[in-house]
């Protein structure tokens, strides 16, 4: 295949272990959502299959699909529709409401399954979750009625890096209610949200996504890099437009490159005449709005031709003021990428 993600397993441990050294004794979850933010999640569970983590998803079917990969505890955060199912999978999952808990509770006894229920407490990012103490004593009483009992119980941080009153407020929210979980459980109380893993803040378990793929700190390495090649090579006249829409008219005659990953492999169409990617070390910009499938660069008077490799990305930090956006939207885009995934193991 001529378009390759290139995952760095010594980077992704290093991140891990990096994490894990700050958080000494407790808990990391390591989120696994949307194609392991665009990583590939086989590649990324075959890489940390013998760390000591729990995994993170958003939906169900990707825990399906991770089941299948992996024994070790899969949490669901988003909406479950076939509670059964996940229950039979051996696969933990968000509880949201009364009314879910009482869902729940019903199905789990009619078919002999037990629950790995991990109740949200919505302290202020107005996503998910209960706000009222009256409903999370009304959720207890159910499970109690039902014999059943929380796995978890978390929150998740909406302002870390942007407000730090709202921030506390969260916290005090979320430890009052974790003062009132019964102590016979042994619910693992966890967090996740921007930077949670970098601060002061009482819970168990971490959930981290961005970190892990190398983002957030310093000390931290990015584990993808993408790569393609030139496939071929065409002439423009003076005056003549590249690619669609008259995206860009070549002010002089030049030599044109295609590259054949465009924004259906998840490179954003935002990029399109200020992508600057590199090949045998020197910079190639993106001429002409970055097409589905492919995109062009000028090739100047450098001495490139058809099959040499082009590096388009090795730190979405690169890429992200370009689009006005974040790290996370970069590294997701590439979830739906049309082409091999390759494991570097050093």
């Amino acid at each position: 295949m001529f378009n390759k993600i290139f995952i760095n397993k010594t980077n992704l441990l290093h991140n891990v272990h990096y994490l894990q050294n700050l958080l000494e004794e407790k808990k990391l979850c390591v989120m696994v959502k949307a194609n392991a933010y665009g990583h590939g999640m086989k590649e990324i569970v075959q890489c940390l299959e013998g760390e000591d983590i729990s995994y993170g998803v958003s939906n169900e079917e990707e825990a399906f699909a991770l089941r299948e990969l992996s024994d070790k505890q899969i949490i669901v955060f988003g909406a479950i529709e076939n509670y059964q199912k996940v229950m039979s999978e051996n696969i933990d999952f968000a509880l949201f409401s009364l009314e879910e808990a009482k869902k729940v509770c019903k199905i789990a006894k009619k078919f002999d399954l037990k629950p790995k229920m991990h109740l949200c407490l919505n302290s202020g990012m107005n996503r998910y979750g209960i706000k009222d103490k009256n409903e999370f004593l009304k959720i207890i009483s159910i499970l109690q009625k039902y014999n059943f009992a929380l796995e978890g119980f978390y929150t998740h941080f909406s302002s870390l890096t942007t407000d730090e009153n709202y921030t506390e407020r969260q916290k005090r929210l979320f430890y009052e209610f974790c003062f009132m979980l019964s102590k016979e459980w042994k619910v693992t109380t966890h967090v996740g949200g921007g930077r949670s893993i970098f601060l002061d803040i009482d819970a168990q378990m971490f959930r981290s996504g961005i970190e892990v793929y190398g983002y957030g700190d310093q000390n931290l390495l990015p584990v993808m890099s993408v790569k393609s090649q030139i496939v071929d090579i065409t002439q423009a006249e003076e005056g003549e437009h590249i690619g669609y829409l008259c995206g860009y008219t070549a002010s002089k005659n030049m030599r044109v490159g295609v590259v054949p990953l465009g924004y259906a492999d998840g490179l954003p169409r935002k990029l399109s005449n200020k992508l600057i990617v590199k090949c045998k070390g020197r910079p190639l910009e993106n001429v002409g709005n970055i097409c589905m499938d492919c995109f062009m660069v000028d090739l100047g008077k450098n001495k490139v031709k058809v099959g040499d490799e082009v590096e388009i990305l090795l730190s979405a930090t690169d890429l992200a003021p370009l689009i006005e956006s974040t790290e996370y939207e970069v590294l997701t885009n590439f979830s739906r990428f049309r082409g091999e995934r390759i494991i570097l193991e050093n």
